[in-house]
């Protein structure tokens, strides 16, 4: 997953649907167990600033319950297809939960979904790239009420979501990808900032395209299922070299709900927004 004309590929996969409602879908695909995970240039920047955070905001950013089983799982994967990734044996993850040992092998976030009480819960997290939630107000939460916020989600997905978690088979992983924009470029964002005010020639310097690329995938000794979490964003200005998706994404904005509007945190910034858009679209 490189650059095309400067262009990191994972803003090619981008789709902005502006044909709703419904506004919300699962766009989940199957993919091989080959493109699980994510190994690319930003590795080492990024599990630097994972074990920073997790060395000075334990709390927030790793949680669980016991009897998670995801290391095994993720060290397999790395040795398998990422062998230059395996750490060695002096960077001991000895002493700390399995789930964050996993947690700093990778780029991706880890959170384990739990079958119990009638639903799947969150009982165990390493979350150190959160997009505007924290995980201490997440926790052993339901599917539902995690996804509580986000509008017409109770509508047209809870169902839909519950029944995928409970069908997913063993052996299956799934992926799929949601788009934001941030305007800082913080990796750890769990509250957003004030909104500030901007011009529209700030757009493509000024605001951040945030992605979260998320696989599902069912840990077969426990029967919970393993959600990934890849933040990968770049510069608002990429889509400059897009017009077509430029002209989507501005589609899709005039387009969907003004609920739908602040929480992807296009609201703030709007008009200025839709006017760069349009300016570069086709």
């Amino acid at each position: 997953m490189g650059t095309v004309d400067g262009v990191p590929g994972w803003v090619d996969e981008l789709a902005f649907p502006a044909d709703g409602p419904p506004w919300l879908s699962m766009g989940l695909g199957r993919i091989d167990d080959e493109a699980w995970l994510v190994v690319d240039g930003e590795r080492d920047d990024q599990l630097a600033l994972r074990t920073r955070l997790l060395a000075e905001r334990h709390d927030e950013v790793f949680a669980a319950r016991p009897g998670t089983e995801v290391l095994d799982l993720v060290a397999g994967w790395l040795a398998g297809h990422a062998p230059g990734a395996v750490p060695g044996p002096t960077e001991g993850t000895v002493a700390v939960h399995p789930l964050e040992a996993a947690g700093r092998l990778v780029q991706e976030d880890l959170v384990v979904m739990v079958p119990r009480d009638g639903g799947y819960h969150l009982d165990a997290a390493c979350l150190c790239f959160p997009s505007h939630w924290r995980l201490a107000d997440k926790f052993e939460g339901s599917a539902a009420a995690i996804h509580g916020p986000v509008p017409g989600y109770a509508d047209d997905l809870e169902a839909r979501v519950d029944r995928y978690l409970d069908r997913l088979r063993g052996g299956t992983i799934s992926a799929r990808r949601n788009w934001s924009v941030h305007d800082l470029p913080d990796l750890f964002a769990p509250v957003p900032p004030p909104p500030r005010a901007i011009g529209p020639e700030e757009v493509p310097t000024g605001l951040w395209l945030r992605s979260e690329r998320q696989t599902l995938r069912r840990l077969v000794a426990s029967g919970a299922v393993l959600f990934t979490i890849r933040v990968q964003q770049a510069p608002f200005g990429v889509l400059a070299h897009r017009p077509e998706a430029a002209g989507r994404l501005a589609a899709r904005i005039r387009a969907q709900p003004d609920d739908l509007t602040a929480m992807n945190g296009v609201a703030p910034y709007r008009s200025e927004i839709l006017g760069w858009l349009d300016d570069v679209s086709v």
